[in-house]
C-alpha cells in the first residue's frame, strides 16, 4: 500500500555528546504531503544549555523537541490541512515521544507525561 508509510511516521533520532555545551539530538520524519506521498526532513535540536533533569530545563527542552516536530511532520503546504492533520500529529506526537526516550532524563519524561 503506497500510503502506508504516511500513515506510519518514520523517525530516526541521533543522539550526540561531544561536550556538554555542545548535546544536541537529530530528528527527522517522514512529512505527509497532500498527494498521499511522504518527504523525509531533518532538523538538529540544541540542548547544552538546558539541563533536561530539572524542571525548567526539561520544560523548555520539550519546547524545543514540540517546536522540532512539527517541523520535520509538516511541509508549507500541508501545516493547515485537514486532508492530513491525523498523519501529521501522529508524526509529531512519535517523534516527540521517542526524542524524550532517546536523551533518557526523567523530568523531561515527566514533562512530556503532563
Amino acid at each position: 500500500m503506497k500510503n502506508a508509510i504516511a500513515a506510519v511516521a518514520v523517525l530516526t533520532l541521533t543522539m550526540f555528546a561531544a561536550t556538554a555545551a555542545d548535546t544536541s539530538i537529530a530528528v527527522s520524519g517522514m512529512a505527509p504531503t497532500l498527494g498521499g506521498d511522504t518527504m523525509q526532513k531533518r532538523t538538529v535540536v540544541q540542548y547544552g544549555d538546558l539541563n533536561p533533569n530539572d524542571k525548567q530545563g526539561a520544560v523548555a527542552l520539550l519546547d524545543r523537541l514540540t517546536k522540532a516536530a512539527d517541523a520535520v511532520c509538516t511541509t508549507e503546504r500541508t501545516r493547515n490541512s485537514l486532508l492530513v492533520a491525523k498523519k501529521i500529529e501522529k508524526c509529531r506526537t512519535q517523534a516527540v515521544a521517542q526524542a524524550v526516550e532517546d536523551i533518557g532524563a526523567p523530568e523531561l519524561a515527566a514533562a512530556a507525561a503532563r
